[in-house]
């Protein structure tokens, strides 16, 4: 029988961008993307699920854990993505790249990740990753209105990109928007109290005010993981309040 294999740094930036845009409940060897992924690295389609279910052990944010046991790779691979995110961002470019020949029939699309197509652009390969942790932590659903086309949401920046770089891909720092609540929200037109309910800026117009707050029943709707950061949230209502 071979010796078991450990796993690479690279491997696991490479599991990890993959957890970050996977539904907990897709951990599995059915998956595209898990098998993708493991003719992309050499390994098992059982070897990526398990690597998954054991990130998600690291997983603060989830109300179900993983399997108790990642390893001391895992640990450094997740504390560095939430310092420093650009290994990972490059290994999640790199699974949206065309995949190389010889991948069993099936295994070459990703389609949880998009689909295959090339991308150039560092920044906008962030901000897609960005995009695809926070939906997928609200199930892609608005969280104020519960608007579930794809089309017609965003992954909005409590805090804003150009604002703090070192907030730009926590996804602490994302709530799931539809495109007029996120519009506001980086306007500052619209900001969240300290229960997460909606407080729309004085100077809003009627009319605006009213298309705002329709659909919105009450407190924004939390994910199933990654919930917004409460003090970057307060950074947001001190900007809000500032203009006021």
């Amino acid at each position: 029988m071979p010796a078991q294999r450990n796993w690479s740094e690279s491997e696991v930036q490479a599991a990890l961008a993959l957890y970050l845009v996977t539904d907990f409940g897709r951990f599995h060897t059915r998956n595209p993307d898990v098998i993708a992924l493991a003719g992309r690295i050499g390994r098992t389609p059982g070897s990526v699920a398990l690597k998954l279910a054991n990130l998600a052990a690291l997983d603060e944010s989830l109300p179900q854990k993983g399997m108790a046991n990642a390893s001391a790779t895992d640990r450094r691979v997740w504390e560095a993505f939430l310092q420093a995110p650009d290994a990972v961002v490059a290994a999640f470019a790199q699974q949206m790249a065309p995949a190389p020949a010889g991948l069993a029939e099936g295994a070459a699309a990703f389609d949880h990740l998009g689909g295959v197509r090339q991308v150039v652009a560092p920044q906008r390969v962030g901000q897609d990753l960005f995009r695809r942790m926070v939906l997928t932590g609200y199930g892609g659903r608005c969280a104020l209105t519960g608007v579930d086309d794809a089309r017609l949401l965003n992954a909005s920046h409590i805090v804003g990109w150009a604002e703090d770089a070192t907030q730009r891909m926590r996804p602490t720092n994302g709530i799931c928007l539809n495109a007029l609540h996120d519009r506001a929200f980086d306007r500052h037109l619209i900001t969240f109290d300290a229960d997460w309910r909606m407080v729309i800026a004085p100077q809003v117009s009627d009319a605006a005010r009213a298309q705002l707050q329709r659909g919105v029943a009450g407190a924004l709707q939390m994910p199933a993981r990654f919930l917004p950061d409460a003090g970057l949230m307060a950074r947001h209502r001190a900007r809000f309040q500032a203009q006021v």
